[in-house]
């Protein structure tokens, strides 16, 4: 059985509306989702994971399907997680870590649809923990690979091993190297579960990145970094004062009334 757990981050979206409650039995676990001023909440207790992703779908209208066809996206794999107020597009990645899978947002950024991508043939011959050879084989994936879906999975592959400082290193030239905004918001969330956040990149993306989400998950990086680097705190203090986009902003603005004054 899994067990996953993720805190809300509080983002400030534009989506708004009323609450949608949904509370199902799928088998013998207990599903309900809740959306509500465009957040999502969930309590499964042992819930396949296709039943999961399935009522997220239909809460959100946001479209899971394996790329395969029209066939429902992930597997009968028991499941138990907690979300509380946290974005679609997060609770989606969360669920499906481990996986290949490319999210699809509208022109507004409203997340549109989540393809998940069938593990290859050789994906159960790959080792849990690749010595240095295998690090730079995965770096090479990550940084050169023509194929978005080959370079998420190298860059999962570098997260499961960041005991290895050249792993750390290489999803850290990834923030420099990436356009595709999927991978640079993973990237994003694997360094920051390090102690040590590696600023100058994420000071990059949240200045200058055309994507907002991506300059929104740097400055959520970055906040929580805020109390203790002048340079966190005014890179937040810029993006709320003249970011060009509303969302950005606004958020920029939340996350610093969040953190502790100077």
């Amino acid at each position: 059985m899994r067990t996953i757990g993720l805190a809300g981050l509080g983002l400030v979206l534009a989506a708004l509306g009323a609450a949608t409650p949904a509370t199902r039995v799928a088998g013998a676990g207990l599903l309900s989702v809740e959306l509500s001023n465009g957040l999502l909440s969930l309590h499964a207790e042992d819930v396949p994971l296709r039943a999961i992703l399935d009522e997220i779908a239909r809460v959100t209208d946001v479209r899971i399907r394996a790329t395969d066809g029209d066939a429902p996206a992930g597997d009968e794999t028991p499941t138990t997680l907690v979300l509380e107020d946290v974005r679609i597009d997060d609770a989606v990645r969360r669920l499906l870590t481990g996986r290949d899978f490319v999210l699809v947002y509208s022109s507004t950024g409203r997340l549109r649809e989540a393809r998940v991508y069938e593990p290859a043939p050789s994906a159960s011959g790959r080792t849990s923990e690749p010595n240095g050879a295998d690090v730079a084989r995965l770096r090479g994936a990550a940084l050169a690979d023509p194929d978005p879906r080959e370079r998420a999975r190298a860059l999962e592959d570098l997260a499961a091993n960041l005991d290895q400082r050249a792993a750390l290193d290489a999803v850290v030239e990834v923030l420099g190297r990436e356009s595709n905004p999927g991978l640079l918001e993973r990237a994003l969330d694997i360094v920051g579960s390090e102690r040590a956040l590696p600023l100058e990149p994420v000071l990059r993306l949240a200045a200058s990145n055309p994507e907002p989400r991506v300059r929104i998950k740097a400055l959520t990086r970055l906040s929580e970094e805020a109390a203790r680097d002048v340079r966190a705190r005014q890179a937040l203090e810029a993006a709320a004062a003249d970011d060009s986009a509303p969302a950005v902003r606004d958020t920029a603005a939340k996350l610093l009334r969040d953190v502790a004054p100077r």
